[in-house]
């Protein structure tokens, strides 16, 4: 009997922490290194040691690493998984429709590029991120890459080799009919991600929090951290007001009408951090904008996946902030290979909280930035990520999602002729 008791509030429990907001989680992470720290908690960054020996990493690194250290690997894994499954089980072509949609997924995407880069020029003197010398990074070493190396950088990193992976093993897996089998187990591989997100994030926040207010200047560091909230919200709002525009010209109805339609699922998205928990309120933006819900559903699905411009507005900015603190030289040219380099990765990057901000890391080493410093900036990031940044991302890609899904259904059914027809 005590057994059973013990295993159902154990279920129940778990339950609870997985109903309960990660916003929350996150908020309570923080809250509670926050107050250790004020209380002179310091052997959270101190190495663990047993009879004057160190054994292992310090509280605050180790509950780090619970997130980072398997989050790469993960996510690979989930990219290869998701882009083989979906050539599994594709048939035919993208279909007239579909081609209609994808020109409003890269034009707000391009737009989204071009605004970013605008922003950093307007606001690139904030002192956003600390110098590399704060821990331990000689700036001596620092060596320009050149135009070259870059692009064979981007071109053989880890995330490219994962698309280029799962476009074989997608081929494969069609090969023998395996499609729909892979397409289930993508569908499980994402539950479980999630999952394990809602539990190493916040550690994650807590850790990382810890090590910065237990740095010389760390209260300093993490306070410059959010005036990146400024050139972050001042591009997305200007691609957010031209998507409005653009879609209240083309349904041939006036802005008003346009954001009734659109600003319930802003909410959902802002809550929730995820567009593929956002998917139900785009599918009903998307039928208040005058798409049909169940033929819009395909094209949305597809854009919660691909579509991700405030992904890209976001590892734009953080990586040009970035490569900047650490000293690095660079002009419009080299902006634009990081923009286009932020749309792959950004179209890559799974529907998840926070997940993108790992491949963070790999715009940066393949732009010549140390690996130490890119992991530093990445685990300082997450601590202000989950608050705000991920759920402005999430408004704008999902946004993006239903009034692409929306116009580019309008076009077609205004010239179904000038294509192929499905």
């Amino acid at each position: 009997m005590a057994l059973v008791a013990q295993t159902y509030f154990g279920d129940f429990m778990t339950d609870r922490f997985h109903n309960t907001s990660l916003l929350l989680l996150v908020i309570l992470a923080a809250g509670l290194a926050i107050g250790l720290w004020a209380l002179g908690a310091s052997f959270l960054v101190q190495p663990l040691s047993a009879g004057g020996v160190t054994v292992t990493k310090s509280i605050a690194a180790l509950a780090k690493d619970a997130l980072f250290v398997p989050l790469k690997p993960l996510m690979y894994a989930l990219i290869i998984m998701s882009i083989a499954s979906s050539v599994a089980i594709s048939r035919g072509g993208m279909g007239a429709k579909f081609v209609r949609v994808f020109m409003f997924f890269v034009g707000f995407s391009l737009l989204g590029m071009i605004l970013a880069i605008t922003a950093f020029s307007v606001f690139s003197g904030l002192p956003i991120l600390p110098d590399p010398s704060t821990i331990g990074s000689a700036s001596a070493d620092l060596k320009q890459t050149s135009f070259a190396v870059k692009i064979y950088g981007v071109l053989t990193s880890a995330l490219m080799i994962s698309i280029y992976a799962g476009l074989f093993f997608g081929a494969a897996l069609k090969k023998i009919n395996m499609g729909e089998a892979a397409d289930k187990m993508s569908d499980i591989f994402i539950a479980g991600f999630r999952k394990f997100l809602q539990y190493t994030i916040p550690l994650a926040v807590f850790g990382s929090i810890t090590l910065a207010l237990n740095k010389p200047g760390g209260v300093e560091t993490l306070a410059n951290l959010f005036p990146v909230l400024l050139p972050y919200f001042m591009a997305m709002l200007l691609v957010w007001l031209v998507m409005v525009i653009i879609t209240s010209v083309i349904q041939g109805r006036g802005v008003a009408f346009v954001l009734n339609a659109i600003l319930p699922q802003a909410l959902v998205a802002f809550s929730t951090s995820s567009s593929m928990a956002t998917l139900p309120a785009t599918k009903i933006a998307c039928d208040q904008l005058g798409a049909n819900g169940d033929e819009s559903t395909p094209f949305f699905t597809i854009g919660a996946t691909i579509n991700m411009v405030g992904t890209l507005i976001g590892l734009l900015l953080l990586s040009l902030y970035s490569m900047k603190a650490f000293g690095l030289e660079f002009g419009i040219s080299d902006m634009i290979i990081v923009g286009f380099q932020s749309l792959i990765f950004a179209t890559a990057a799974a529907g998840t909280p926070s997940a993108s901000v790992v491949l963070l890391q790999d715009i940066l080493v393949s732009q010549g930035v140390s690996a130490e410093y890119a992991t530093y900036v990445t685990g300082l990031i997450i601590t202000i990520d989950t608050l705000i940044l991920d759920r402005l991302r999430t408004v704008l890609n999902t946004q993006s999602d239903s009034m692409s899904t929306a116009n580019g259904l309008k076009l077609y059914y205004r010239t179904p002729k000038t294509l192929s027809v499905d």
